[in-house]
């Protein structure tokens, strides 16, 4: 529990810090907005990262999507009206756990990106029977997009 607070709380102060570090821009360009430009590299990144994570679900091998997390990251649900989850090794579990599913259909229907932080969402059918919707929160580090948080909803 320490380490999700703790996580949640420097997710917080990187966005803050990075909203002080544009307001000081733009305080020091008198007055003209500072935007970092987003490249179409950064979409074809962030979904690559994405695509690892619906390739280790194809062939049940978890180890297709570990680059693409953070190793701290986490994911939780609330479909049965009760917060659950934690780390992203329950997400490795269920992957390595359960056969491959190479039926399954899934479109990436979001990504938007500001800076070096994105979001970007799933929606799967037949997940071994499943329909889920998903939802990832991705940081840049360096030249690499790394999802820290996953939250899904099984329909």
């Amino acid at each position: 529990m320490f380490k999700k607070l703790l996580l949640l709380a420097m997710m917080f102060a990187m966005f803050e810090n990075q909203a002080l570090a544009i307001e000081n821009n733009s305080n020091s360009n008198q007055g003209e907005n500072v935007m970092i430009e987003t490249s179409v590299n950064d979409y074809e990144a962030v979904k690559a990262e994405l695509n690892k994570y619906l390739q280790a679900g194809i062939q049940g091998k978890s180890e297709i999507m570990k680059p693409a997390f953070h190793k701290d990251a986490i994911m939780y649900t609330s479909d049965t009206g009760n917060i659950s989850g934690g780390t992203i090794q329950g997400l490795y579990d269920y992957i390595d756990g359960n056969p491959a599913a190479p039926e399954i259909k899934a479109e990436i229907t979001a990504i938007d990106i500001a800076g070096t932080i994105a979001y970007a969402r799933i929606e799967s059918e037949n997940w071994h029977g499943a329909r889920f919707s998903d939802m990832f929160l991705l940081l840049k580090e360096g030249n690499e997009w790394k999802i820290i948080t996953k939250v899904y909803y099984t329909h």
